[in-house]
């Protein structure tokens, strides 16, 4: 506890802060701190802090890039405490892949009550490969999740012509040149295929309000994932919003409508 506080502050005082003046008010920080897998690893997010009672944990998609949500963490409200993780098997260093849901959402964990990080209200978003993850952190952490936004979540299965790219890394004779990067991302894919079908079996039971955001011009992952997920999804619990143009990159396209539905969960997780 103590160790990992005065890591986590060592993180905070001694990081990279990120800033274009005039144009964006907020900055953040790049801080490294022990993520409790079942082996530790050492791991890196964005931080922007905010003075409010709520923080927004964020899992990207795979391959994890944590400079894609730049423009999230520069438009955030000013309150909001802000953390973009690098999911584990992308930060910096690290060679392993992590398929395993519960190797993932360990990563958060500095971040929630009880943490390294300080004690805030959470709320989980995640984006594709992401929002399996954030609505398993909500799942697992019931009393310290909040609300949950998944944004272009992976649920069932990407387009197909996706799916062809996946399965060019099988090619013999390919593989040899196939980055690591690309390697991690087919296992990724691969190993959520046993862990999704438990996962919504579970969504049933999820206690927080949830935000369901997708794209209908998502080249990645076809808005039908959405509408499973809403499908499993408490009705009374859950909201769905398809955002007419919307890509596979709506943190970088709206980050303000992703705001607004952070918003949403806030105002219904404070019974507003």
């Amino acid at each position: 506890g103590d160790k990992a506080l005065s890591r986590g502050r060592r993180g905070l005082l001694g990081c990279r802060n990120w800033r274009i003046a005039g144009v964006f008010g907020s900055s953040f920080q790049e801080i490294s701190y022990t993520a409790p897998l079942s082996a530790p690893l050492e791991n890196d997010a964005f931080h922007r802090p905010g003075e409010g009672d709520w923080r927004v944990i964020v899992f990207p998609g795979t391959p994890c890039n944590k400079l894609l949500f730049t423009r999230l963490l520069w438009t955030a409200p000013a309150d909001l405490d802000m953390v973009v993780l690098s999911r584990p098997g992308f930060g910096r260093g690290q060679a392993q892949v992590y398929p395993d849901f519960d190797e993932q959402v360990a990563a958060a964990k500095p971040f929630l009550p009880g943490g390294a990080f300080g004690d805030k209200k959470i709320v989980t978003l995640g984006v594709s490969y992401g929002g399996e993850l954030a609505l398993k952190t909500a799942l697992d952490f019931p009393e310290a999740v909040k609300g949950v936004v998944t944004v272009a979540a992976l649920i069932d299965e990407p387009h197909d012509y996706a799916l062809e790219l996946e399965k060019l890394g099988d090619v013999e004779g390919i593989q040899q040149y196939v980055p690591n990067r690309w390697l991690k991302v087919r296992k990724e894919i691969a190993g959520r295929r046993a862990q999704i079908g438990p996962l919504l079996d579970r969504a049933a039971t999820i206690e927080a309000p949830v935000e369901v955001i997708h794209g209908d011009f998502d080249a990645i992952v076809p808005k039908s994932n959405a509408q499973k997920l809403m499908r499993v999804l408490p009705k009374e619990r859950a909201e769905l919003e398809i955002i007419p143009g919307g890509t596979h990159y709506l943190e970088l396209q709206y980050p303000r409508r992703l705001h607004k539905a952070i918003g949403r969960v806030i105002e219904r997780a404070e019974g507003r």
